[in-house]
């Protein structure tokens, strides 16, 4: 049971930690790649290794980068002080999710 958790665990880091890329058609018409590096255990470098990835020694330009972290805050439970009473218990959850992407055109 333990070394599945640990499996399961490591895969899903593994997931996680992988930056995502689709080839798009730029405005003058010639490919480039929107990358994605979403998330906490990412950041700006792991866009830039898959830009190199992507492009190999040719190297890239990159055209636009953006990033932002959107707050959210969720709650679940009784919203009353009775509810809240008989069922026991009140889950809330806050934090922010974290965006980044590039866009890149090999040379």
């Amino acid at each position: 049971m333990r070394m599945g958790l640990l499996v399961a665990v490591s895969a899903v880091a593994t997931l996680v930690g992988c930056a995502t890329s689709k080839e798009v058609y730029l405005a003058d018409g010639s490919k480039g790649h929107s990358i994605s590096c979403d998330g906490a255990v990412q950041n700006f470098g792991s866009c830039l290794e898959k830009a190199g990835e992507l492009c190999g020694t040719q190297g890239y330009v990159v055209l636009n980068q953006s990033g932002e972290a959107v707050p959210f805050s969720t709650a679940s439970g009784g919203y009353t002080a009775t509810s809240l009473a008989a069922s026991g218990g009140f889950q809330a959850q806050s934090g922010a999710i974290i965006t980044r992407s590039i866009f890149v055109k090999c040379k």
